[in-house]
């Protein structure tokens, strides 16, 4: 089973981010850690940011939600095209299809949703708009 963990990065005037060649500042952010790491620090995921919204929207049940975006907002140019989420026995189960690689992970069904939940509220706290705001789903998208 993996651990999962969210957190918000707040890059008010004196911080900020760069990621794809964008620069993110007086915004936040919301993080994953899995396992004790940060799952944009693997190559893959290295220009991507999280879509918040879809990972509440993971909450609801199995299906494909588009949790990880490109940093221009634009999922497919990023190669973006969702997380198979699949929601059994007490286990949230992600697929997660980058290129040529596909990452699994397992996690304990009531601290995912309950991370989820801490960012929600969370987020009500914070003067900082949320990055991506606004996101482009793929073309051919589907749950």
């Amino acid at each position: 089973m993996n651990i999962m963990n969210l957190y918000i990065e707040k890059f008010d005037g004196s911080l900020s981010s760069e990621k794809d060649g964008i620069i993110f500042s007086n915004v936040s952010i919301v993080r994953i850690m899995i396992d004790g790491e940060y799952i944009d620090e693997i190559d893959d995921f290295s220009n991507s940011l999280i879509y918040f919204e879809e990972m509440k929207n993971s909450r609801n049940g199995s299906g494909n939600y588009l949790i990880f975006t490109c940093a221009c907002g634009i999922a497919e140019d990023g190669g973006w095209e969702g997380v198979v989420v699949n929601r059994f026995n007490r286990i949230v189960e992600w697929s997660i299809s980058v290129g040529v690689n596909v990452y699994s992970y397992l996690f304990d069904e009531i601290q995912y949703d309950s991370e989820i939940i801490k960012i929600e509220k969370s987020l009500r706290e914070i003067s900082l708009p949320l990055e991506p705001l606004n996101v482009i789903f793929p073309l051919n998208f589907h749950r």
